[in-house]
C-alpha cells in the first residue's frame, strides 16, 4: 500500500482538533525558457540554477542568536521557542505527545501556531506578481557605481534607497529580492569547473555573480540591513542531475524570512533566472518568495527538520518518491488529488491521474519527451471535468521518459529561445521583409534584431529580458504578431519520469496514441473532444466526431476549403459528425468558430494512415 501524502486539509484538521483538544542537483527542472509549440504556446521548461559550493550562513538576522539555556525548560518554554523558532516539528511532537495529558491552553497554543504554517497563506500571493519593483532602478546611480567596487561602504546606503518608504516588510524584503534578481547573474562557469570560490557578500558583488550559496548570503546580508530577520537554510533540490535520489551532501541553499508571527521561504537563486545547457539566461520570477511550507517541499528538502516549516515532516524517503512540483502550480490553483505522479513510475498500457482545478478558465495542457527534451507526440492527453482535469500519459517503447503537465492563462511574451537557423533563416529575413513592406519602422527592426544575444555553443538565440525596456518588449511583440510567432506562454508545473513496466512492450514507437492539440483548443476552459481518442485515423474509414463546446458555436472538418459542419445533438448539447475519412490526405483538423460565417481555428490533428 502506498504511503499517503499529508496534505494542507488533513493536517489541518487534525491540528485543529488537538487545538480544542554538492554539485549535482543545483540546477531545477522547473519551468522556464521554453521552446515554441504551435499546439500549446510556448511551453515553459526550466532548468534553474540551484547551489554549488559552501554551505549558506545560517546566522540569525534582526536579532542576537540565542543562547542554549543550562537549565531543562519548561513546556512553556519549549514552546514558546518552537513557535519564535517556527519549528513545526517540535510544534507536532508536543501535540501528538500531549494530547491526553498537556495543558490544555498550551495545546491551543502550539495548535493554532502550527495551522499559521499547514493551511495555504491568503496574504503572500499577492507579492507573487511576476513583475519587478521599479525602485530597483531608482537607487542613486554614484551609489550602484560604488556597490560593486566597495559594497561594505556602499551596500546599506543601497539597501536604505530600495527600502525608503516602504512601510510593508513583505514588499520591503520582495523589494531585496528583486534588485538581487536584476544585479547578480548565476555563475554557470564556477558551477561547471567545480571549483568553489568565495560565496561572501562581498565577493559576490564584486564580481556580480554567485552560486546559491551566494545569493543566499547576499539577501541575508541586505536583509540585515534593512531591519528583516533572515536565515539561511541548507539542502536537497530535485535539480538537474537529480535521478531520484539525494546524495550525502546538501546541494542547494535558500533563504526564510520572519515577518509578523511566521516564517516564509524565499529562493533568490531560482527567481534570479534559468539555466539552458551550460548559459544562464536571466530571467525574473516571484515563483519562489513567500511560498508556503508544504509547497516548497516538492522541490527543496531543509537538511534540517524545524526548517521544513511544515509538519508532520517528510522524511528523505518521501522527498525522493514524490514528483517534481513547482511553486507556480499552487499559485495556479492547481492541487494533487492523490499521490500519483510519484517521481518515478513504471506503467503498463497507459498511466492516468487526477488534478484539482480551482479555476476552469486555467489553460492547460501536457507533454511526454526524451532524455534530449524531444517532445513525443500523441503520447499524453488532457481531459476536463468540472473542477478535475485528467490526465492520460503512455509511452512508446521501453526507454525511461518524462511527463509533463504545463499551465499558464495564455500570458503574452516574447518566445524566450529559437534555434539559430529560425532565427538567421526565418525571423531576421521576415522582419526585414516587414520593414520594406513599411509595417514596421527601422528603429524597431533594430529593437529586435538586438532584443536576442547569440550562444553558439548551444545552437539558440536567446531573448535578453529587461521589464523595464518597453520599446523593446513592444517591438518584439509587434514583430511576432507580424509574422505569426506564438507568444503564448505555459509554464511546466509538474514533471515526473515515467517507463514501461516489465512485460510492456510499449503502445509502439511509430504511432500516435492521442490526436494533436493546438493552442486553440488548449486555451479554452469548456472545449473537449470526446471521440474519436486516438492519434492516427485509417484512410477510408468512416469515424463518428464528437466535440462539446460552449467557447466555438460551429464546429467542423476542413478539407481543401470544403467545410464539413458539425451538427449540434439537441438531447447531449454535443457536436457530431459521421465522416468518411478521404484516401487522399495525409492528416485532417477539426476546427472551431464562432459561427459558420466567421474564421475558424485548428483545435486538434489526426494523422491518416493508408
Amino acid at each position: 500500500m502506498k504511503k499517503t501524502i499529508p496534505g494542507y486539509g488533513v493536517a489541518a484538521a487534525v491540528l485543529m482538533a488537538a487545538a480544542v483538544a554538492g554539485f549535482a542537483a543545483c540546477l531545477s527542472t522547473g519551468a522556464s525558457t521554453g521552446s515554441a509549440q504551435p499546439n500549446a504556446g510556448n511551453q515553459d521548461q526550466r532548468k534553474t540554477p540551484g547551489s554549488a559550493g559552501e554551505n549558506a550562513a545560517r546566522v540569525k538576522t534582526g536579532r542576537p542568536k540565542t543562547e542554549p539555556a543550562a537549565p531543562a525548560k519548561t513546556d512553556e518554554e519549549l514552546i514558546a521557542e518552537a513557535i519564535d523558532e517556527g519549528d513545526c516539528a517540535a510544534l507536532y511532537a508536543y501535540i501528538e505527545r500531549g494530547k491526553d495529558a498537556a495543558d490544555p491552553k498550551l495545546l491551543t497554543i502550539a495548535g493554532n501556531a502550527l495551522k499559521r504554517y499547514t493551511t495555504l497563506d491568503t496574504g503572500t500571493p499577492k507579492y507573487r506578481t511576476g513583475k519587478m519593483d521599479p525602485k530597483v532602478r531608482r537607487v542613486p546611480k554614484e551609489l550602484i557605481e560604488q556597490v560593486f567596487v566597495d559594497p561594505e561602504a556602499a551596500l546599506p546606503g543601497v539597501v536604505a534607497s530600495l527600502a525608503a518608504g516602504v512601510s510593508d516588510s513583505f514588499l520591503k524584503a520582495k523589494i531585496l529580492h528583486d534588485w538581487i534578481c536584476d544585479n547578480i547573474a548565476y555563475d554557470a562557469a564556477m558551477y561547471f569547473s567545480g571549483r568553489l570560490g568565495k560565496q561572501d557578500y562581498v565577493s559576490v558583488l564584486k564580481k556580480k555573480l554567485a552560486v546559491c550559496s551566494g545569493y543566499t548570503n547576499l539577501y541575508n546580508e541586505m536583509c540585515r540591513l534593512a531591519n528583516i530577520e533572515s536565515i539561511g537554510i541548507n539542502g536537497y533540490s530535485k535539480g538537474f542531475g537529480y535521478t531520484g535520489k539525494i546524495g550525502r551532501e546538501t546541494d542547494h541553499a535558500w533563504n526564510a524570512v520572519h515577518i509578523g508571527n511566521k516564517w516564509y521561504l524565499v529562493d533568490v537563486t531560482w527567481d534570479a533566472g534559468p539555466m539552458d545547457r551550460r548559459t544562464f539566461i536571466k530571467r525574473y520570477s516571484t515563483e519562489w518568495l513567500f511560498l508556503d511550507g508544504r509547497p516548497f517541499l516538492y522541490s527543496h528538502l531543509p537538511d534540517e527538520d524545524r526548517y521544513q516549516f511544515y509538519a508532520p515532516v517528510l522524511s528523505p524517503e518521501d522527498f525522493m518518491r514524490e514528483a517534481y512540483i513547482t511553486g507556480m502550480f499552487f499559485q495556479y490553483g492547481l492541487s494533487l488529488k492523490s499521490e500519483d505522479p510519484e517521481y518515478t513510475n513504471l506503467i503498463d498500457q497507459g498511466f492516468t491521474f487526477d488534478l484539482g482545478l480551482r479555476n476552469a478558465a486555467l489553460m492547460l495542457t501536457s507533454a511526454l519527451r526524451t532524455a534530449q527534451q524531444k517532445e513525443v507526440p500523441g503520447a499524453a492527453w488532457v481531459e476536463r471535468k468540472g473542477t478535475s482535469a485528467v490526465f492520460d500519459f503512455d509511452v512508446p517503447d521501453t526507454a525511461e521518459y518524462t511527463g509533463h503537465v504545463f499551465a499558464g492563462w495564455n500570458e503574452v511574451r516574447p518566445q524566450q529561445r529559437v534555434d539559430i537557423p529560425a532565427f538567421e533563416q526565418s525571423w531576421l529575413p521576415g522582419a526585414e521583409k516587414l520593414l520594406e513592406a513599411k509595417q514596421i519602422s527601422e528603429a524597431e527592426l533594430e529593437l529586435f534584431k538586438g532584443a536576442y544575444f547569440k550562444v553558439q555553443d548551444n545552437n539558440r538565440y536567446y531573448f535578453a529580458e529587461d521589464q523595464f525596456d518597453a520599446p523593446k518588449n513592444n517591438a518584439v511583440l509587434k514583430v511576432h504578431k507580424l509574422l505569426e510567432l506564438s507568444t503564448g506562454w505555459l509554464e511546466d508545473v509538474l514533471n515526473f519520469k515515467v517507463k514501461a513496466a516489465p512485460g510492456y512492450p510499449g503502445y509502439g514507437k511509430d504511432t500516435l496514441k492521442y490526436p494533436h492539440t493546438f493552442s486553440t483548443y488548449n486555451s479554452v476552459p469548456n472545449t473537449q473532444l470526446i471521440s474519436p481518442l486516438k492519434g492516427a485515423l485509417q484512410a477510408g474509414s468512416t469515424e463518428t466526431f464528437v466535440v462539446s463546446s460552449k467557447d466555438y458555436n460551429s464546429i467542423a472538418i476542413i478539407i481543401d476549403g470544403q467545410f464539413n459542419f458539425f451538427t449540434k445533438n439537441s438531447k447531449t448539447g454535443y457536436h457530431e459528425l459521421t465522416f468518411e475519412i478521404p484516401q487522399a490526405i495525409t492528416t485532417l483538423k477539426v476546427s472551431g468558430g464562432k459561427d459558420r460565417r466567421s474564421t475558424h481555428w485548428s483545435l486538434v490533428q489526426y494523422e491518416v494512415v493508408k
